[in-house]
């Protein structure tokens, strides 16, 4: 009689376990009310507000139809990127500490022919000549709602941004 109790306890936890696992997850997003981009119903795990959240307003502006070969690409490595609703969230790394670095969000002529259209971006590093070593990081915010206005239908629009260092691009 105790043998046909084990199996049926084991058959229960395994019937529990597997209802908790269906349940629906929650999107991690950011949980700091304070933030631009606070979602209440999203989840967060430690750490997590730390590349989800935007607290800053003032992201810088995506720069439209140029050609990306008058703007300086010097060597910087993309550690995280993201999108969250209107902005794209770039952490990056690069060498220097002398002089002040700019970088821009920059996309060239688009071209809006039969959908998915694609939208490449590609971000820009002047450096100054910085000829300093040191190791920095820097966490850029760029408002990129206006990619949606470029054409008719973005219904399938396409988002994607170079990563120079491994000569490929983030697909979003």
């Amino acid at each position: 009689m105790r043998k046909s109790f084990v199996p049926k306890i084991l058959l229960s936890i395994t019937i529990i376990f597997f209802i908790m696992a269906c349940n629906k997850e929650k999107e991690i997003g950011c949980t700091d009310p304070l933030a631009v981009n606070y979602d209440p119903d999203a989840t967060s795990i430690p750490g997590s507000d730390i590349g989800h959240c935007i607290y800053d307003s003032s992201c810088l502006t995506l720069i439209q139809n140029v050609d990306i070969n008058d703007y300086l690409l010097d060597s910087y490595t993309i550690d995280t990127a993201f999108i969250y609703g209107d902005f794209l969230k770039i952490n990056i790394s690069y060498g220097g500490g002398c002089e002040d670095h700019i970088f821009n969000l920059v996309h060239e002529f688009l071209f809006c022919g039969t959908p998915p259209v694609h939208v490449p971006l590609y971000l820009t590093h002047n450096s100054n000549n910085d000829n300093c070593e040191a190791a920095l990081v820097q966490e850029l915010c760029f408002d990129i709602s206006n990619l949606y206005d470029l054409c008719a239908d973005t219904s399938e629009l396409f988002i994607s941004l170079n990563d120079p260092k491994n000569n490929t691009f983030i697909h979003f």
